[in-house]
């Protein structure tokens, strides 16, 4: 008979490491770790590249590297003036059937004083932009509107970075530089949100404004610029307080206007 060696030695037999096998298990784990190193280096170098590549095609396309929702909330009794006295013709019977707001476009309608502004600014790169002012560009100015004046009786969680800017200030500088408006810099990667509220006032003059972004963008020292109007297209109006206006209209039932004096001195 054959002597038959236990199941128990021979498990214990085929399960013993060779010397050859030791002495090769610290370069095994060494090869491990390096392949695993190597992986991630190349993984994350695809995603970079990636990113590089996708904002230098938006760049050829010339796409806007920041985009804004720009939105002018009439939450407060508001009043406008015009240039021009509307006192007769299409516009006074649009006026006093409520229908205000084609007359504002057709006549350059400009709220009086002080107006605020929210803009909602949102990066357009991956490599992030950063924002470092905002403020109102004049386009074009004159004298106060003094003809006509309407007021309005309106029906009354990211931070908001407020902006003050006095247009006749801006206006005597050329509109250059007079300091930063906006108190810190603001850095939107892609799809990231800022909301900028600027309250924009006129005491001497009548004005006609955008919005200038300024920012800098991926490795460039230069300052680039952005502008925002209204959805509309048109620009923002202010105008400064006239001491008399020719002609005044008030809708204190909330619906249509009425007139409510001539050659007044507060609208």
């Amino acid at each position: 008979m054959t002597a038959q060696t236990p199941p128990e030695q021979q498990t214990l037999e085929n399960t013993e490491e060779t010397p050859l096998a030791k002495a090769s298990r610290p370069f095994k784990w060494f090869g491990v770790t390096v392949a695993g190193g190597l992986a991630t280096i190349i993984t994350g170098a695809v995603v970079t590249g990636w990113s590089w590549v996708q904002d230098q095609w938006r760049d050829f396309q010339q796409e806007p590297r920041i985009s804004a929702i720009v939105y002018s909330p009439e939450n407060e009794a508001i009043s406008f003036a015009f240039p021009d006295a509307i006192t007769s013709g299409l516009d006074r019977r649009l006026l006093l059937k409520g229908d205000y707001l084609p007359v504002l476009r057709s006549h350059g309608g400009a709220r009086i004083g002080e107006m605020k502004v929210l803009l909602v600014l949102r990066g357009r790169r991956n490599d992030p932009i950063r924002v470092v002012d905002v403020r109102p560009r004049i386009l074009s100015s004159g004298p106060v509107a003094a003809g006509t004046c309407l007021s309005l009786h309106s029906a009354g969680d990211s931070p908001v970075f407020p902006v003050k800017a006095d247009l006749d200030r801006l206006a005597s500088t050329g509109g250059g530089p007079s300091g930063r408006l906006l108190e810190k810099n603001l850095d939107l990667a892609y799809g990231e949100r800022a909301s900028v509220e600027l309250t924009v006032t006129a005491r001497k003059r009548r004005y006609a404004w955008d919005i200038e972004v300024s920012y800098a963008y991926g490795d460039s020292a230069r300052v680039q610029h952005a502008y925002f109007t209204p959805e509309d297209g048109r620009p923002f109006q202010l105008t400064g307080p006239a001491r008399r206006y020719a002609i005044a209209y008030g809708n204190p039932a909330i619906t249509n206007f009425r007139e409510v004096g001539r050659n007044i001195k507060k609208c």
